[in-house]
């Protein structure tokens, strides 16, 4: 018992002793590799992994909206340029003088962007007889068949282009003299002549540009692919929207602007009122029934066709809601794109048609 009990104090003695030795070593050693350290939220430190590639399809681009100058056009309707046209009996007045007399304008304007002639029909207010009832209807169908022969008539005698003719109707809701006599009578009875053209304006506008973000590194946690909307090379970078309104429908050169279709297309001008350079593009649809008669002789083929009935119905537009000409277009498609069958008359009446597009800039991040 002596013994191991002198044993058991020589080994405790021994431990006690070499304890200040080993806190000793472990001060004066280095960190090594897997030692664990956290660091200042001051400090600097060193990413751990960065991938080139990924670096620069990737960037931080962001949209702002800046100045631009760029390009607006403003319509320019030029009126009385020659005499009004005069009615005596029935028969359109049309002296030659008037028709040198508007070549001469419309050569001087050569230089001018999207030059046009356009009619406007107007009649007095004297009842028809039973025989004019039966083909006109009454005073508007009247003007409207004064207008369309008389614009039939400069389109041949100048050699005009389709779509450079236009004209309307308004009966005899624009009087200009007293219907009470004779002679105020026949000045009413007229189509005025208009040379309208679109003069370029440079003028600063508000436009989303893509601004690239100058990223020096980043951090890459995990590798993942993208998928990417991108536009076709030499594409404007605009968005359209479609089938938001009812296609406008029509049967002959009237064509009724309704007050719901203007409405709806005043709510969606509204609801994209965000949106930068917004434009309404009519794009007018025909059957594939052979044309005759003044449509025939004045527009040729159902392409032109449709195209003067967007147009007429883009100008209509523009006005009523007080546009800016940069802000509408117009086009037309024949009878290339039939939503029904044209073996009917109904599919026929479907077919005739002015479709609505909105479109607005989208500058998309390539």
């Amino acid at each position: 018992m002596g013994m191991g009990m002198q044993r058991s104090l020589s080994l405790l003695a021994g431990l006690l002793m070499t304890v200040p030795l080993g806190f000793a070593q472990v001060e004066n050693s280095e960190l090594g590799e897997s030692v664990e350290r956290h660091l200042s939220g001051d400090q600097e430190f060193r990413q751990w992994s960065q991938n080139p590639s990924r670096l620069a399809s990737d960037r931080g681009d962001r949209l702002e909206v800046q100045p631009v100058m760029g390009e607006e056009l403003e319509t320019v309707k030029l009126k009385n340029v020659v005499p009004p046209i005069r009615f005596e009996s029935g028969v359109a007045g049309i002296p030659p003088e008037h028709i040198d007399k508007l070549a001469r304008i419309l050569e001087s304007m050569r230089d001018r962007r999207n030059v046009r002639v356009h009619f406007v029909g107007h009649a007095d207010s004297q009842p028809l007889s039973d025989t004019l009832v039966r083909v006109y209807g009454d005073n508007a169908g009247l003007s409207r068949e004064r207008a369309g022969e008389v614009a039939e008539y400069f389109k041949t005698a100048l050699a005009l282009p389709p779509e450079a003719i236009t004209y309307e109707w308004t009966g005899d809701a624009q009087p200009i003299a007293s219907n009470l006599t004779e002679e105020g009578r026949a000045l009413n009875r007229r189509v005025e002549v208009e040379v309208w053209y679109d003069e370029v304006k440079e003028a600063a506008r508000e436009r989303e540009v893509v601004v690239a973000d100058d990223i020096r590194q980043i951090k890459v946690c995990r590798m993942e692919t993208v998928c990417k909307l991108r536009y076709k090379e030499g594409h404007a970078r605009r968005a359209r929207v479609r089938n938001l309104i009812v296609p406008l429908r029509y049967e002959d050169e009237t064509i009724p602007i309704t007050d719901n279709f203007t409405e709806q297309v005043e709510q969606v001008l509204h609801n994209l009122r965000d949106k930068q350079n917004v434009t309404v593009r009519f794009i007018g649809y025909t059957d594939d029934a052979p044309l005759s008669g003044r449509n025939e002789r004045i527009y040729g083929n159902h392409l032109s066709l449709s195209k003067a009935r967007a147009h007429r119905v883009a100008l209509a537009l523009q006005e009523i809601l007080e546009l800016q000409t940069a802000e509408v277009e117009s086009d037309g498609r024949g009878f290339a794109y039939p939503v029904a069958s044209n073996e009917t008359m109904e599919g026929q009446a479907l077919n005739q048609r002015v479709e609505v597009e909105f479109w607005h800039d989208d500058p998309l991040q390539e």
